[in-house]
């Protein structure tokens, strides 16, 4: 009885040994992964991608009729779907007034602000710095908007998610996992 005892025991130790020395991912891993994410859904959704902003107040397509996506220096692919008709350009310290769906790379919905939701637009200070419930990617996606307009954005996780302060004063994110998201966001107003 007691030699099974000790069976059971060092079993149970090796168990915890084993499962204390299993790797866990990186900042780097999760990074690598996301861009792997990412290139897959430009791939399947056959998508052009550009480093300079297009011109022009339609949507943003190719000759052959793909949908153009502007890369930042963020990792933040934009495509314009309509540009919008007003003069006034979103800078930092403007209001901008907001209806959008994000959802990730499979299309399941984590947020969203339509007027099916909710009467009234979201509204939220544009900001220079992140630390924002709008992460600087969705931000920088409202930038490149006039009143009116209506894009389709890829944030990568680390400029779209809004970083929230604890109580012992580290930053965390609003979701458990890094997840890249897709964003449609309309401009309803800016001021």
């Amino acid at each position: 009885m007691i030699g099974n005892i000790k069976l059971y025991v060092c079993a149970i130790v090796l168990l915890l040994v084993g499962a204390s020395c299993s790797r866990t991912k990186s900042y780097a891993d999760y990074v690598n992964e996301e861009n792997s994410a990412i290139n897959s859904y430009l791939k399947k959704e056959n998508v052009v991608v550009v480093n300079t902003v297009p011109t022009g107040d339609d949507e943003w397509l190719s000759e052959d009729g793909r949908p153009i996506y502007f890369k930042d220096s963020y990792g933040m692919y934009y495509h314009q779907i309509k540009k919008g008709s007003g003069t006034m350009q979103p800078q930092t310290g403007y209001t901008a007034y907001v209806r959008y769906v994000g959802s990730d790379l499979f299309g399941k919905t984590y947020y969203s602000c339509t007027s099916q939701n909710s009467a009234d637009p979201a509204s939220f200070t544009l900001s220079s710095r992140s630390g924002s419930v709008y992460g600087v990617g969705f931000q920088n996606s409202v930038r490149l908007m006039r009143s009116g307009g209506c894009c389709r954005v890829i944030i990568p996780f680390a400029v779209g998610n809004g970083y929230n302060m604890t109580l012992s004063g580290l930053t965390s994110s609003d979701m458990g996992d890094y997840r890249p998201m897709v964003y449609d966001i309309w401009l309803v107003n800016v001021e």
